[in-house]
């Protein structure tokens, strides 16, 4: 059976071969994705397909992003359904735990 692309979601490349994309705890999910416009799209079509199939909604109210990354973001993906990016310098708790980055000058 072949994977359909569309749904074909590129999460993070670990050193020494890992890959991690997601981690769900309850009803709260991380994902961990490769940082491009068309990958995020992809993910948002795969949660809208699930919730269509399960009847679960995301929070996008409620939901955060954190951009980490060297290269400067330049496009606002997420924010028109009310996704909130966290600037550098600043965190999230994320069950329970302080979830953020600063890149060293």
């Amino acid at each position: 059976m072949l994977e359909d692309p569309r749904y074909n979601v590129e999460g993070l490349n670990l050193p020494r071969g890992g890959r991690l994309r997601d981690q769900t705890f309850a009803d709260d999910t991380a994902l961990y994705l490769k940082g491009d416009q068309a990958n995020l799209d992809k993910a948002q079509g795969v949660l809208e397909t699930f919730c269509r199939a399960s009847g679960a909604k995301v929070n996008w109210n409620k939901s955060v992003a954190i951009w980490v990354s060297r290269r400067e973001r330049t496009w606002t993906w997420g924010q028109e359904v009310g996704l909130k990016w966290i600037p550098e310098g600043e965190g999230v708790r994320y069950l329970g735990v302080q979830v953020g980055f600063r890149f060293p000058t």
